[in-house]
This record gives C-alpha cells, sequence and structure tokens, in this order.
C-alpha cells in the first residue's frame, strides 16, 4: 500500500507543477499588453526560461538523487517552485519575470528523475508501466486544472481590487493569480514528509560519470530514439498547452473562461484516460509475453496523435475543435507511461535517476522549447499575422509529430535487434 502512496504523492506534486507551468498560458493577453511584449517573448517565458533551467537541475539532480534521499530533493523542489510562482506576480519588468520563471524551471527540475527512480524502486518491471502511467496522470491532472482552476481564479480576481498576503505588496489581476497558484503546492510538500526512502539494493555501488556515459552508449539507439522520439511528440502538446487559450480568444472569440473550462474538461477527459490506458495495455502486453510492448504502445500512440493535432485548429467551431482536441491530450498521454517505462526498464538501478534527467532532458529541450516557440516563429515571422495562429498549431503539429513517428519506429527496430541479439547469445 505505501508504494500507492508514494504514486498518488508524487502525483499531486506532478499536478501542481504543471498548474505552475501553465497558468501563463492563460494569462498571454494581459501580461503581453501591461509589459508590451511580443508572441516570440512570450513563448521565450513559457518554454525557454523554464526548459534551460528544469534541465540543468534535472541533470545535476538526477545524480545527486542516485545518491542520496530522493524523498527530500522532491520536498525542497516543491517548496522552490511554488514560491518562485508566487513571486512572478511581483515582477514588473520582462527580464525579472524570466528570471522567476527559470527559478520554477529549477524547483520542477528535481521532480521527475527523483519520481521516476522511487517508482522503479517500489515497483517490479511488469508493473512499471501503470505505475509510472498513474504518476503521469498528474501531467493532465495538472493541464486539465490549471485550466479549469486558473479560469476560475481569473474570474475571481476581476472582480476584487488589490490584496495584500503576508510578505507580498498589494497585488491584483494577473499578478494576484500567479500569487495564489503558487501556494497550491505547500500541503504536496507535507505530504511528502511521510513517504519512505526504499533501501537501495544491497552491495549497489554508486556509478561514476564516466559508468552512465558507458551505459548511455551501449543502448544509443534504443535510448535516443525512445527519448527524441517521444520528445517531438510533446513538441505538439505544448504547442496546444502553451497557445490554444489565445487561439481560442483570437480565433472563436472566446472569453479567458470559457477557453480555460473548454481546455479543462478536454485535457481532462482525453488525459486521464490516455494516460491509464497506455500504461494499462502496456502492461497487460508485456504480461502476456510481448518484451516490445512499451515500445510498440509508444508508436501506436505517436500515430495517433498526428491528424488530431493537424486538424484541430481547423474545426469551424469552438465545441469541434475542442472535441478533436480531446483526441490529441488522449493519444499524447497515451504515450507517457510506456515511454517513461522502458528508459526506466533498461536503466541499472544505480543510474536511474540520472537517467530520468536525462530523458527529460531530451523531452523538455525539445518539446516544452521548441512547442511554444515554433508556434510563435510561425505567427511571427512566417504567416505574420496573429488571427493565423491556427495555422501555426497545425504546421507544428506537422512537422513535430513527423518527426516523432520516424524516430519511435526506429526505436521499435532497435528494440527488436536488441531482444534477437539477446535471444541468440550464449548462457
Amino acid at each position: 500500500m505505501h508504494a500507492w502512496y508514494v504514486v498518488v504523492v508524487l502525483m499531486l506534486a506532478n499536478t501542481v507543477s504543471f498548474i505552475d507551468r501553465l497558468i501563463l498560458s492563460l494569462l498571454v493577453t494581459p501580461i503581453k499588453m501591461e509589459l508590451q511584449l511580443s508572441d516570440t517573448q512570450v513563448s521565450l517565458l513559457q518554454g525557454l526560461a523554464f526548459a534551460l533551467f528544469y534541465c540543468v537541475a534535472g541533470l545535476a539532480l538526477g545524480r545527486l538523487a542516485d545518491r542520496t534521499s530522493r524523498k527530500w530533493i522532491v520536498t525542497a523542489g516543491i517548496a522552490t517552485w511554488c514560491v518562485m510562482t508566487t513571486l512572478s506576480g511581483t515582477a514588473r519588468h520582462y527580464w525579472q519575470l524570466f528570471l522567476y520563471r527559470f527559478g520554477v524551471g529549477i524547483g520542477e527540475g528535481t521532480l521527475s528523475p527523483s519520481a521516476y527512480s522511487l517508482i522503479a524502486s517500489y515497483f517490479p518491471r511488469e508493473r512499471l508501466s501503470l505505475a509510472i502511467g498513474v504518476y503521469s496522470l498528474g501531467i493532465t491532472a495538472g493541464i486539465g486544472l490549471a485550466y479549469l482552476g486558473g479560469g476560475a481564479a481569473i474570474h475571481w480576481v476581476a472582480t476584487q481590487g488589490a490584496i495584500v498576503l503576508p510578505g507580498l505588496p498589494a497585488l491584483e489581476g494577473w499578478r494576484l493569480v500567479f500569487a495564489l497558484v503558487g501556494l497550491l503546492g505547500l500541503p504536496v510538500a507535507v505530504l511528502m514528509l511521510f513517504v519512505r526512502e526504499p533501501p537501495r539494493p544491497p552491495g549497489e555501488r554508486k556509478a561514476n560519470v564516466r559508468e552512465v556515459l558507458a551505459h548511455y552508449r551501449r543502448e544509443a539507439g534504443r535510448y535516443t530514439c525512445v527519448m527524441f522520439g517521444y520528445g517531438a511528440t510533446s513538441i505538439t502538446i505544448y504547442a496546444v498547452m502553451t497557445w490554444t487559450p489565445t487561439f481560442y480568444l483570437r480565433h472563436y472569440g472566446a472569453t479567458i473562461t470559457q477557453a480555460a473550462t473548454i481546455l479543462g474538461v478536454m485535457a481532462l477527459a482525453g488525459g486521464l484516460s490516455g494516460t491509464w490506458l497506455g500504461g494499462l495495455l502496456a502492461d497487460r502486453l508485456e504480461q502476456r509475453g510481448d518484451p516490445l510492448a512499451k515500445l510498440r504502445v509508444l508508436y501506436w500512440g505517436a500515430m495517433g496523435l498526428l491528424l488530431p493535432a493537424v486538424l484541430a485548429p481547423f474545426m469551424p467551431t469552438l465545441t469541434g475543435s475542442a472535441l478533436v482536441l480531446a483526441l490529441t491530450f488522449f493519444f499524447g498521454a497515451a504515450c507517457t507511461g510506456p515511454a517513461g517505462a522502458f528508459v526506466q526498464s533498461i536503466t541499472p538501478p544505480s543510474m536511474r535517476a540520472q537517467f530520468g534527467a536525462i530523458y527529460l532532458l531530451a523531452l523538455t529541450l525539445v518539446g516544452a522549447t521548441f512547442g511554444p516557440l515554433l508556434t510563435a516563429l510561425f505567427t511571427d515571422y512566417v504567416f505574420r499575422d496573429e488571427a493565423l495562429l491556427g495555422y501555426s498549431l497545425s504546421a507544428v503539429g506537422l512537422v513535430g509529430n513527423g518527426l516523432a513517428l520516424w524516430l519511435l519506429r526506429r526505436a521499435y527496430r532497435a528494440g527488436a535487434t536488441a531482444l534477437q541479439t539477446a535471444r541468440q547469445a550464449p548462457t
């Protein structure tokens, strides 16, 4: 039972992290107006400012997590990103907000490398996809709650004047939303205190950097194609998460609250079901004797993601776009459990947090950076019209998912080759 307690608490932390990460996507219009920013500058706040330091922190803390307490690393990280999100509400110019965003990235960089390692320590290989899938439910729950809760918060603060919170100046509007959202994660940090750090395997020696690199080189074909292939699918997901609220405002004339509510419901319906079914299917196939189950389900998810991602921006009505977008969330979420579980399943226990960090480096640098940025670059420099944001979203979906399918097909072939080699090896 404690193993599932750990998964649920980590899932809650993942949920809060995505709420803090995505709340900016609902505040693009007021922040642009007050700070006088372009779409490209906003995309850097949504992507690079967060992703760069998220990855740097993840690599350093992944190595630390393979040597010390993962529980305390995650607890400190939650407190850090909550404080930085709250402080974002006090920013008075672009670069100050940029610095707070990379502070959020540093805090959130503590979570997934340690979480993947903790979960892999509690669950056997054949049950790992579902366990990591449940942890990954926090992503889609965070997306949905960021939209639903964020929309409600925006509506509420619009009816309030300036409010003074302890230790902060008077805040209102988008600034108050940041401050309130930042406080949400602190109870999860308290729940982390009750997580038990699992014992390391008997006689386990801490892997050094040379050994980690040597293992990566031995498995480079599978690691690289899975990490960057899944990262390419996340280009679409991050583009959708960060720019669809603004697209709904510009194209369909929705209010922020309407866009947030619709997106929140679609993210929860599509994302939660996709995450659960993707992890469950991969585990069931593996339990029935399919050693390539994780790679198979990952490829199927990427294939299913392509068409909805391209078509959603061209639906004639807001309702039609939202329904197609639910399929985007479903197939994107179905990839999360198999991808993370596959990386952990081919990694020695002494290196799991470090490979979790490398996995997130590929995923975040590719997805969280290029998803928002490419969409903005298409809008600002290719189509040269903010009203054509939907064309940008569709183009990014086509490019990202086309690359993902090519890479994940190569990953499947590399996995089949490795399996055949292992079977032919003398015993």
